[in-house]
């Protein structure tokens, strides 16, 4: 991909005005193996992007024991190869159709209304969680 940039009116791609149309197509709730398919019927509507988050809880479910968290980058390859960009939420707080926002359930625990604010104790995990 080239230079993207946020311009004073339009979004930018190598200096010229470039629209995103995007769709959402949430990885996790895909088979892996349908992927290509499922990318390449987003392509066929005429989009250049495809937007999805990660749900921190499904990918952390205990402190310090991520679970299969390459998938996110076999999925952006995935996009790559369907000639698409990809538009990525990675949390902490992914949406409200998730327990807890997506956020894992020992984080918010223990802090009860300190969650989502800049609190230490809010944010050592999710510094971890985003390196």
């Amino acid at each position: 991909m080239g230079e993207f940039v946020v311009g004073d009116e339009d979004f930018e791609l190598d200096g010229r005005p470039v629209r995103l149309l995007s769709g959402a197509l949430h990885y996790f709730r895909v088979h892996e193996a349908q992927w290509g398919h499922r990318l390449a019927m987003l392509r066929a509507m005429g989009l250049n992007c495809v937007e999805t988050y990660v749900p921190w809880n499904l990918h952390e479910p205990r402190p310090g024991e991520p679970r299969d968290v390459a998938a996110v980058g076999r999925f952006l390859d995935a996009v790559a190869e369907a000639g698409l960009w990809a538009i990525v939420r990675p949390g902490p707080y992914a949406c409200g159709e998730w327990e807890n926002g997506g956020l894992p359930h020992w984080v918010t625990g223990p802090l009860g209304a300190r969650v989502r604010t800049r609190d230490p104790e809010f944010m050592a995990p999710v510094e971890r969680w985003f390196g």
